[in-house]
């Protein structure tokens, strides 16, 4: 997907917001503390997060999800620069998933958006 696809959502994204506490706020009702004030439950059709992970299955690459009660949604991806690709990968030892951005992705990340 193209880069104007991902600069429609960044006002929206929630920089602090990581793949495992979004599952835990829209899907796994039964997984979580009600009364945690810094990742609620969503209890209504229309809450949703917008935030970034890295996929590292395949080539590293960043993504931008959407999650909401009925699942997540990809908006769009990058694939990460070599180098930085594989300092995260080292930083990481080398585990295929889905991860939280670094420091360094996300300043370049936000470069990269910013042009």
């Amino acid at each position: 997907m193209s880069e104007d696809v991902c600069r429609q959502w960044l006002n929206e994204v929630n920089w602090d917001m990581i793949h495992e506490d979004a599952v835990t706020m829209y899907l796994e009702w039964g997984n979580n503390n009600w009364k945690d004030a810094l990742r609620p439950p969503v209890a209504d059709s229309d809450g949703y997060s917008i935030y970034f992970v890295i996929d590292t299955w395949a080539a590293p690459k960043v993504v931008l999800m959407r999650m909401d009660k009925y699942g997540s949604t990809t908006l769009c991806e990058k694939k990460l620069p070599k180098e930085l690709a594989d300092a995260y990968l080292e930083s990481i030892g080398g585990l295929k998933g889905i991860h939280e951005l670094s420091p360094e992705v996300r300043a370049w990340l936000e470069t990269e958006l910013d042009a």
